[in-house]
């Protein structure tokens, strides 16, 4: 029987790559790394996930920058050999490779889920640890399809401030060009149809949010937790410990220890400061019913 795994999910921008390299810091944690991206169908390549356990401070510079501050690192060009460490990534190709479509949500075809099932038993055996966890952004559209897959299966909803989002997504590198799924095309595209880009981010959170939670609904509630961003932030070591718990992991002094190694620089009030009043009115508009049922406006 294969194990239960552990899916993160959230809107874009939601700290989901945080708190997934977090997680995947334990030493009982199995991942998709970025060797199985690269050879989804060699699933032994996940014997490379023991490496970095071994070099804790290679490992948190390749996976966290220099300064191990964030999960993201802008702006400069990172070594070969950082490129080459083993780390988690999204692993959208051993998707694909089982015949899974980015926008399945309903029961999968036998064979999908017969396959799907080998390869996430596969990568976790190589890789040595008691749970897999995977964070995938499509993975907030096929919530249905990975619960009929893996019926024990246990998923971390993140939650952000829609208003923080929108104006993230303005500011990362790979939003113009990146597919948006219910426009069917780019951000630049977008744009360039003479639309407001604001509107894109703004009703994006509001779609993602609506598709994760229609997933959610047939996960058994004990299945199923909550966090909040906001609070992640405040208290980042309690709220990874907190997930880890509820996904099952064993207290661990040396993952506790390596956490308390990492930056955790809380910009999540930037938007306030930065955002022009006319553009955050507008996004406010667009996100109005959703922020005012999570309690994020009056």
């Amino acid at each position: 029987m294969t194990p239960a795994p552990l899916f993160l999910v959230g809107a874009p921008r939601s700290g989901t790559t945080l708190l997934y390299k977090a997680l995947c810091l334990h030493p009982d944690v199995a991942f998709i790394s970025n060797w199985g991206r690269r050879a989804p169908g060699l699933s032994a390549l996940a014997l490379l996930n023991r490496l970095p356990r071994h070099l804790p401070e290679a490992r948190r510079a390749a996976w966290f920058g220099p300064e191990a501050a964030n999960a993201y690192a802008y702006g400069r060009r990172r070594p070969l050999w950082e490129r080459l460490f083993p780390a988690p990534v999204e692993g959208e190709p051993l998707y694909r490779r089982c015949g899974v479509g980015e926008d399945g949500g309903g029961p999968p075809d036998p064979q999908v889920a017969a396959r799907l099932r080998r390869s996430f038993a596969a990568v976790q055996r190589f890789a040595g640890g008691s749970l897999l966890v995977s964070k995938r952004i499509a993975n907030n559209r096929r919530i249905g399809l990975l619960a009929a897959v893996f019926p024990e299966a246990r998923f971390v909803h993140l939650i952000r401030d829609g208003r923080a989002v929108a104006f993230s997504l303005s500011r990362v590198d790979w939003w113009q060009d990146d597919v948006v799924w219910w426009y069917g095309d780019t951000p630049r595209r977008w744009t360039d149809e003479g639309r407001d880009p604001w509107e894109l981010c703004a009703r994006h959170w509001v779609r993602e949010l609506a598709a994760i939670e229609q997933g959610l609904r047939v996960v058994p509630g004990p299945q199923r937790l909550e966090i909040r961003y906001e609070e992640l932030v405040e208290g980042p070591i309690a709220g990874v410990r907190r997930v880890a718990a509820f996904a099952g992991l064993a207290e661990d002094p040396g993952w506790t220890d390596e956490l308390s190694r990492l930056g955790y620089p809380n910009r999540n009030e930037a938007w306030r400061d930065k955002l022009p009043e006319d553009v955050r009115a507008r996004i406010e508009e667009l996100q109005l019913v959703e922020l005012r049922r999570l309690g994020l406006v009056g």
